[in-house]
């Protein structure tokens, strides 16, 4: 506490007031571009969470300010102007329409406030002080929903550090996650998302570098294997370790599995699915058709290539999904 600059932290006098919030936390927990985003979104708007937003996150430092000096409302409303000036309403990789409320990843906090995405013992109070935040300034009875899809096999630590905690493991075909996740960032690369560079200073950094913004273009290219196979294999080590550890939960108690194309499909029944699990009844007339709307999948060329071996490499998450996996040699 005692490096903390008390004028740009308009919280700093107000941090007593949340020493003693509780809250009970529900993760969403999926590889990134697998339908994290898309469910966080939809859980939402049920109404019966408290989520970390946009505003959480670009707003940090005054959350508690504003709600106590009754300014929240005026700040949501200029951020989500700064949005529209920005002719920005979506996130660009995808068609999700974002605003101050729009539900966000709490990883963006933790690089910003530690430089590492994932929890850990090194940004575990930084965490409780973002999640004591929220459930301070928002409607205090609420299951406290969260998503990052750098902790999707770090559920281990973080059932020992929340003992109550509960896991919506989303999974989607991972050739077409991999897909989705080089797609994405190559589209972010091309041209500078204003509403991405707020939530992160390293993407913003890039683009005031004009060599370092070359070097990650090239590398998410085509013309270099690299990004691709570090991929490949950051993917296999990720759900290793979930086949490895998931019988540590008690499925159905502790944990419910879903699969992204399954919610596509059958949004309803997927998200009653989730409600029974947590024992919730939704507080909103939810029609969840009108979140999805489904696009044809063009694999990338070097994933087409690939992707036989891909297959073989996941085949166990594959089978675990219960998606097409690779048949056994006949030799």
């Amino acid at each position: 506490m005692k490096n903390i600059n008390k004028t740009k932290d308009l919280d700093y006098q107000y941090l007593d007031k949340i020493e003693n919030v509780a809250f009970n936390p529900v993760f969403i927990m999926g590889l990134q571009r697998s339908g994290t985003s898309i469910l966080y979104k939809m859980l939402d708007a049920t109404k019966c969470f408290n989520v970390v937003t946009a505003y959480h996150i670009i707003k940090y430092n005054e959350l508690l300010h504003n709600h106590i000096n009754n300014l929240e409302d005026s700040a949501k409303k200029a951020l989500s102007e700064l949005f529209g000036q920005q002719s920005k309403t979506t996130r660009g990789i995808d068609k999700l329409q974002i605003n101050s409320d729009f539900p966000e990843e709490y990883g963006f906090l933790l690089f910003k406030k530690t430089r590492q995405s994932k929890l850990n013992q090194n940004n575990i109070l930084p965490f409780m002080e973002l999640c004591r935040k929220i459930q301070f300034i928002s409607e205090s009875e609420k299951t406290f929903l969260l998503k990052n899809p750098w902790d999707f096999s770090n559920f281990v630590y973080i059932k020992k550090v929340f003992p109550n905690a509960k896991f919506i493991f989303i999974h989607r075909n991972p050739v077409k996650t991999l897909n989705s996740q080089l797609k994405a960032m190559r589209t972010l690369l091309q041209k500078k998302s204003p509403y991405m560079a707020m939530l992160s200073p390293w993407y913003n950094q890039a683009f005031e570098n004009k060599i370092l913004l070359c070097y990650y273009r090239f590398l998410y290219s085509s013309q270099t294997p690299l990004r691709v196979t570090s991929a490949i294999r950051r993917m296999a080590k990720e759900t290793n370790n979930f086949l490895e550890n998931i019988d540590l939960l008690q499925k159905n108690e502790e944990y419910i599995n879903v699969r992204y194309e399954d919610l596509c499909r059958d949004p309803r029944s997927t998200i009653t699915s989730i409600m029974e699990f947590l024992d919730l009844h939704s507080n909103s007339n939810l029609e969840c058709r009108d979140f999805i709307k489904p696009r044809k999948t063009v694999l990338l060329k070097e994933l087409q290539k690939r992707e036989q071996s891909i297959v073989k490499k996941m085949n166990k998450y594959l089978s675990y999904c219960g998606y097409k996996t690779e048949k056994p040699s006949q030799n």
